[in-house]
């Protein structure tokens, strides 16, 4: 078993705990036209690789958020997250890399890890200095 000292040294960026409200949409694999509705989830913790989102469904618009139903291809979700009050949100284009039942929280029903795969320099800048701000 690895333990959590292992896996934080082993990540490329540090995270920071939060709680603050992100906007997402699904996209699909398979047809990026097919997108769903703006969903809220619970932004859990972040760092520049990803966040730990808490979403209350796995579906929208007959979207998974993580895969196109028969045809095994990766969904992707846009990601809208506002760091900073006096700043435009952040902008990014993630994929899931795993999703579980919550255990610690009453308000969303699980747990999404996501690793940004599309997000401007700029905008990674912005979630790293809200990172370090946030863990001195």
């Amino acid at each position: 078993m690895v333990q959590d000292k292992d896996r934080k040294e082993k990540r490329k960026y540090p995270r920071a705990k939060v709680q603050r409200l992100a906007r997402y949409r699904i996209i699909n694999g398979v047809n990026s036209d097919k997108v769903s509705k703006t969903l809220r989830g619970l932004l859990l913790n972040i760092s520049g690789g990803g966040i730990l989102l808490g979403v209350r469904e796995l579906t929208a618009d007959g979207l998974h958020i993580s895969f196109t139903e028969g045809m095994g291809e990766q969904n992707r979700l846009a990601l809208e997250i506002d760091l900073f009050p006096d700043r435009p949100p952040i902008r990014a284009i993630g994929k899931v890399v795993w999703y579980q039942k919550s255990t610690g929280h009453t308000d969303h029903g699980f747990d999404v890890g996501i690793e940004f795969k599309d997000i401007s320099e700029e905008d990674r800048e912005t979630v790293l200095n809200f990172v370090n701000r946030s863990i001195l």
